[in-house]
């Protein structure tokens, strides 16, 4: 293993108070309580990276459709992990999931750069013990495996332990029609088709996941607020017999939540000690985000995870906590601003956004968790799901390729070995194309890959209830993923996939 064979440079200002430790796994990076706060510090290994033609890049969390093969000399950084190839021989340098510290690769032609952010908040993080900040791993492809195979093999190295779902996950969400206009009565409606759709599903499959996504709460404000307390609308009622209806239907009941995003003046019973010093990103709208390292903050998320699923939701998806948390740079290289702390200043924000998912995942109980805007390497081996793309759209076919193709694809090597990743949902409406979206949803299925659609109602017509019922039961099968193999052409949108023997093609341009 590269990374153990030779030893980094490890770079100012905290030279002295870095311990690098060899193990069978990895090389364990380790900061030593020094008195002086620290946000960053980096090692540098010499390595020719000239080497190798083409380099894959990793981002923080949800990808933007930005993930591609491009030339090594256009790579300049990499979130995580990343890989170099030409075809021929591969190399994967990584960090292993669940560490205590944001890590960015910085690539150039004579070296590689690992920057690992310890930051409490925006500021230096004081430590009073030592701190294993990461444990670096790295791989080479072995004998005649594929690109794509020594992507996987080295995901399962940074992962060794992924916390994964029962049995296959498939369903309905009703964010692509309705965008939070939802009613009681349009949730049946939805319900139903579902029902449907899992109808023809092999024996011993579970039954498609019925999401209740954004808009069921008399809190919201459209455009303005999105979060909690979560009190259902006198429209939706007792959402335990909302529950059950969808029972009835034959689904699963899902449910969408916002866990750090409340309006604080319906919320007399958490204290003021418990909201963020950092509201940047909800900056001149009405609420606050909640500090996760508070009891207050922690009482709420796990009162409100664990009361939706005694109510007889067995599906959680929780959103928004990179930015709510980080603020309007969640996603930048730096990751927040400076000038905050949350309460508690002993651990790196890392540390804290674990505990966060941590808590959430246990207050769940029975339920699988979906995590949306959580940072992947972070979440895996916590949650089951990750929403590993931005927002597929239900309004242009445009942002579904950009985004749910590039993310289902370039990401097939994390499902199964990080989590489950979810693509986002394909599509069905008036304003993008029914035989495109189902042709997303049939890769998604093929990928085993969570599946979930969103369809205005009587959009589909029979074929495609038809060709959707085939595709449900083709996820509820569980068989093994498809692999890709145009990914390396340039392409942020491949369209061939190698799928039990039989090579699969997709055309994903803008219809005629």
């Amino acid at each position: 293993m590269f990374v153990t064979k030779i030893q980094p440079k490890i770079n100012a200002p905290v030279r002295n108070s870095v311990v690098l430790e060899a193990s069978p796994s990895g090389l364990d990076v380790i900061l030593m309580p020094s008195g002086v706060p620290v946000k960053e510090f980096s090692l540098t290994w010499d390595f020719d990276t000239k080497a190798y033609t083409f380099a894959l890049n990793e981002t923080w969390g949800v990808a933007l459709g930005n993930l591609l093969w491009q030339s090594v000399s256009q790579t300049k950084r990499s979130e995580w992990y990343f890989v170099l190839s030409d075809g021929e021989k591969t190399a994967a340098f990584g960090v292993k999931t669940g560490c205590n510290s944001f890590c960015q690769w910085q690539i150039e032609p004579d070296r590689i750069t690992l920057v690992i952010d310890v930051k409490n908040g925006g500021e230096g993080i004081e430590l009073t013990e030592p701190l294993l900040c990461c444990t670096v791993v790295s791989t080479e492809n072995q004998g005649d495996e594929t690109v794509y195979r020594t992507c996987r093999r080295f995901c399962r190295m940074m992962c060794e332990k992924p916390n994964l779902p029962k049995s296959p996950v498939y369903g309905f969400n009703t964010w692509y029609y309705t965008y939070g206009n939802i009613s009681r009565a349009s949730v049946m409606k939805d319900a139903e088709l579902c029902g449907i759709l899992g109808s023809g599903v092999i024996p011993g499959a579970p039954k498609p996941y019925m999401v209740i996504d954004d808009g069921w709460t008399s809190t919201r404000i459209p455009d303005q607020f999105n979060g909690g307390p979560f009190i259902p609308s006198d429209d939706f009622g007792d959402m335990g017999v909302v529950a059950e209806d969808i029972m009835a239907k034959g689904c699963t009941p899902g449910i969408w939540i916002r866990a750090l995003y409340v309006r604080d003046e319906l919320c007399p019973e958490i204290p003021e000690s418990c909201y963020s010093r950092n509201q940047q990103y909800v900056a001149g709208k009405p609420g606050r985000i909640l500090d996760p390292t508070t009891e207050g903050a922690q009482e709420y998320i796990r009162n409100l995870v664990s009361g939706l699923n005694a109510q007889g939701y067995k599906l959680i998806k929780h959103d928004f906590t990179c930015p709510d948390y980080m603020g309007n740079r969640f996603l930048s290289p730096d990751l927040t601003v400076g000038g905050w702390r949350p309460n508690d200043t002993t651990k790196t924000n890392a540390q804290i956004l674990k505990d966060l998912y941590t808590l959430v995942q246990q207050s769940a109980g029975d339920a699988v968790v979906i995590g949306c805007n959580t940072y992947n390497h972070l979440a895996a081996g916590i949650h089951q799901i990750q929403r590993s793309g931005c927002d597929t759209s239900g309004r242009r076919w445009s942002t579904t390729r950009a985004m749910g193709v590039n993310c289902l694809t370039y990401r097939l090597c994390q499902n199964g070995t990080f989590f489950e990743t979810d693509a986002d949902c394909a599509c069905f409406t008036e304003y993008v194309p029914t035989d495109r979206n189902i042709l997303f949803a049939d890769a998604i299925s093929r990928c085993n890959s969570a599946l979930f659609i969103s369809a205005a109602p009587d959009i589909l017509k029979t074929k495609d209830i038809d060709r959707l019922t085939e595709i449900f039961r083709r996820s509820s099968m569980a068989k093994n993923d498809a692999e890709p193999l145009d990914w390396m052409a340039g392409n942020p949108a491949p369209s061939r996939f190698l799928h039990e023997g039989y090579t699969v093609e997709y055309d994903w341009s803008d219809p005629k």
